[in-house]
């Protein structure tokens, strides 16, 4: 029995050389064959994503950014209650600043001063706004019975005498007189104004430069209302046409440049809310 086993165990064939060769070709081409479908793939792959992107769309856009990852701020410098024998010294000012304002007019103001036509029209020829102050300023006209109607009525009429006398400046951007807070403007006053396309500023900092002749004190308000609106990137302040305003304005200026801001005059394309009555309606 032990014979016979060690007799069937060394007689059995073993496989050739050859054989071994054709496996060994058969494993590589498997490998190999599997390499390039998987390098095939992959490079179909980064074929689909380097199609260009050309409909990519948000749903937000982030805040304009400047030099140092900051946001940027913009001062809107308004004046109301012109146009005034100011009004010239006062752009005077802004042009020495290459500064854009906003100019609140009043329909009495324009009537009374015989250099209106000429005023005006140097604001829109130097790139100001030209806004509405109303007519008149009468508290009792505009806010009292048939207030709503009265304050509408008062723009549409100053609108096309700013027209007229501009040759063709339509102002759709108003100032309440006495401001839209306090109890003047009613929900009505915003609808009529909201359907007769009229759009309404108040402001963020008072200079109350028409309390104050003193000059020293009107910056003092500036910089107060200013800190206390510090985190703004946009904000609306308040001036007339007085003499207070025109010794402190080259430091107003000043103070906001070392703060960062850039000056804009308001654009309708660009409007914001801005109003003591809350509504984004106007």
């Amino acid at each position: 029995m032990g014979n016979y086993n060690r007799s069937y165990y060394s007689t059995k064939k073993q496989p050739s050389p050859l054989f071994y060769i054709v496996f060994s070709l058969v494993i590589v081409a498997i490998i190999v064959g599997g390499l390039f479908a998987n390098l095939s793939q992959q490079r179909r792959h980064l074929t689909y994503n380097e199609q260009p992107v050309e409909q990519l769309t948000f749903e937000k856009t982030t805040p304009i950014k400047r030099w140092h990852n900051q946001e940027a701020k913009f001062v809107y410098l308004t004046f109301d209650d012109g146009p005034s024998n100011n009004a010239s010294k006062i752009m005077d000012l802004l042009d020495q600043y290459n500064v854009k304002g906003t100019f609140f007019v009043l329909g009495t103001s324009i009537s009374n001063n015989a250099n209106s036509k000429e005023l005006l029209q140097r604001m829109k020829d130097s790139g100001h706004y030209i806004g509405m102050h109303t007519m008149t300023h009468n508290y009792n006209h505009l806010y009292g019975e048939n207030g709503p109607a009265n304050f509408v009525a008062e723009l549409k009429e100053e609108q096309a005498l700013i027209e007229e006398i501009t040759g063709g400046f339509k102002s759709e951007l108003c100032r309440a007189p006495y401001g839209t807070g306090g109890g003047t403007f009613k929900p009505e006053h915003i609808k009529d104004l909201n359907e007769a396309g009229f759009k309404c500023w108040d402001w963020d900092v008072d200079s109350l430069d028409w309390k104050y002749t003193d000059a020293n004190q009107v910056f003092e308000n500036v910089q107060h209302y200013t800190e206390l609106r510090k985190d703004a990137t946009n904000l609306v302040v308040l001036f007339h046409e007085k003499n207070s305003t025109l010794e402190v304005l080259p430091r107003v200026i000043e103070y906001y440049q070392s703060l960062g801001y850039e000056f804009l005059p308001y654009n309708p394309e660009q409007h914001f809310t801005r109003n003591f009555f809350h509504s984004d309606e106007i």
